[in-house]
């Protein structure tokens, strides 16, 4: 009798782990949909919408600048240039500094604070603008 609930015991346990196998692998392939790998590190930036991208390119072009600077250069509204900078900040793309009354927007570059993706990516996006730019 012992050995007959040890099988079945052992059974249900199997049952359980193909059960959970299955999960997992429903779970991992949902999960690489919503959040599919990038290669190409300038396809990432393909990635960030358009209104926030160009604002990404202002900054980089000044490498530091505060929102009445980076709405001269795009021709937005100082009010959304700054809701468009603090998407970014919160996002990674940029980092954020006080110097007395003036808030200033730049490149995040310190290796510390960024994931090596995020370093990749920015430098790339320096290396392109660069080219573009001159």
């Amino acid at each position: 009798m012992n050995s007959n609930m040890e099988t079945h015991s052992n059974d249900n346990m199997k049952v359980f782990e193909k059960r959970l196998q299955s999960l997992e692998r429903r779970v991992g392939e949902i999960e690489s949909r919503l959040h599919p790998v990038v290669e190409d590190q300038i396809a990432l930036y393909l990635t960030i919408p358009d209104s926030l991208r160009k604002s990404l390119f202002a900054v980089s072009e000044l490498s530091k600048a505060t929102a009445d600077e980076v709405c001269i250069r795009t021709g937005r509204h100082r009010s959304i240039e700054n809701k468009y900078l603090n998407e970014l900040v919160r996002a990674g793309w940029l980092k954020r500094e006080r110097v007395g009354k003036k808030v200033y927007y730049s490149s995040r570059k310190k290796k510390e604070e960024e994931s090596p993706e995020v370093i990749r990516s920015i430098d790339e996006l320096d290396k392109k603008l660069e080219e573009i730019l001159g």
